[in-house]
């Protein structure tokens, strides 16, 4: 019965690696968590087995690997965790003698590269923002896998992942928009809009334990629908019954993102006071948000689909309608 370990398993994305794993006949699952007294896992919970597993302590991460045959790695965080982590699971997975380890990435390492892209495209250099910290993870990962013993690594990189408990794409964009100053931007949101369920995700991943592919091998997984960025929010904005939404003009959205600039050193100073700054932050997209409204890039899935035997099942509808909660019109703010 083989043994699979899941780092990160407390996050979205992780919590439902587990599960799917979990609900495979004749296998075994530890989720892997930093704090096992606040994992989201009932104590009843059919194969699953919470464990401490932080990837910034190589002791708990030795022995959470102890008889393991394969991790999925979703563990994410600051430069220590994405770099750092991908490192020290990669050095014990080879002391614990584990054959494979498939590592989620993401389609940021290809930066603002534009039009029909390859898992051979670029990576980006030279950053330490969360696009140059996967990249650099990929490296160590590619790298590290090519000593004598050591497991070989899938890498899947996922678009924008979305479902229940999303805290970005869901939880964070029906927030905005129920704020009322959340809207359409324009010729600043017609950038390609690649949603992605979290259930598929999970699907591909445990196809990737499954599958006796080489090392170094970097997938895209996507989902089946790809629309703009406006229109994504226009329709999460009809699963939230929220009233239609406005149309930014370029010069309203650079004067609210210019508004909210103290609002955000603040709140990087202060971090309480985030909670009453929300209204300023919300109405008006990051620089960062704004640049990847705006691009256009496709990343197909032919080679993920295949070489796993893997297609994306859930189409946005459905995906979106299990995901968002609906206001009462009369509870709304």
């Amino acid at each position: 019965m083989p043994t699979f370990l899941v780092t990160g398993a407390a996050g979205f994305l992780g919590r439902h690696v587990t599960r799917t794993l979990a609900a495979r006949q004749g296998t075994r699952v530890r989720a892997g968590v930093r704090r096992p007294d606040d994992a989201p896992f009932r104590d009843d919970e059919p194969g699953v087995a919470v464990t401490r597993a932080d990837v910034r302590d190589p002791a708990s991460i030795r022995a959470a690997l102890d008889g393991c045959d394969a991790v999925v790695h979703c563990a994410v965080g600051d430069w220590t965790t994405t770099v750092g982590g991908a490192r020290v699971l990669m050095e014990q997975a080879r002391r614990a003698g584990v054959r494979r380890v498939v590592a989620i990435s993401s389609i940021a390492v290809h930066g603002e590269a534009e039009g029909r892209l390859t898992e051979d495209a670029p990576l980006v250099t030279g950053r330490r923002d969360y696009a140059g910290a996967k990249a650099e993870a990929e490296r160590v990962f590619i790298a590290l896998g090519r000593e004598a013993g050591a497991p070989a690594v899938t890498l899947l990189r996922p678009t924008i992942v979305y479902g229940p408990g999303s805290a970005l794409w869901i939880d964070g964009m029906a927030r905005r928009i129920r704020s009322g100053r959340w809207g359409t931007f324009g010729p600043l949101g017609e950038g390609t809009c690649h949603p992605v369920h979290v259930e598929d995700v999970a699907a591909a991943a445990a196809a990737a334990l499954d599958a006796g592919r080489p090392h170094g091998e970097a997938l895209f997984v996507n989902g089946p629908e790809r629309l703009t960025w406006n229109a994504y929010f226009t329709r999460l904005a009809a699963h939230l019954g929220a009233p239609p939404l406005p149309s930014l003009d370029p010069a309203t959205v650079r004067r609210r993102m210019r508004a909210a600039l103290p609002a955000k050193v603040l709140a990087r100073l202060l971090p309480p006071l985030r909670p009453w700054l929300r209204p300023i932050l919300d109405a008006a997209p990051a620089a960062s948000e704004l640049r990847l409204f705006a691009l256009k890039a496709d990343y197909p899935t032919d080679r993920a689909e295949a070489r796993l035997d893997w297609r994306p099942r859930v189409l946005l509808e459905d995906g979106l309608a299990r995901a968002v909660v609906v206001t009462p019109p009369e509870t709304r703010p």
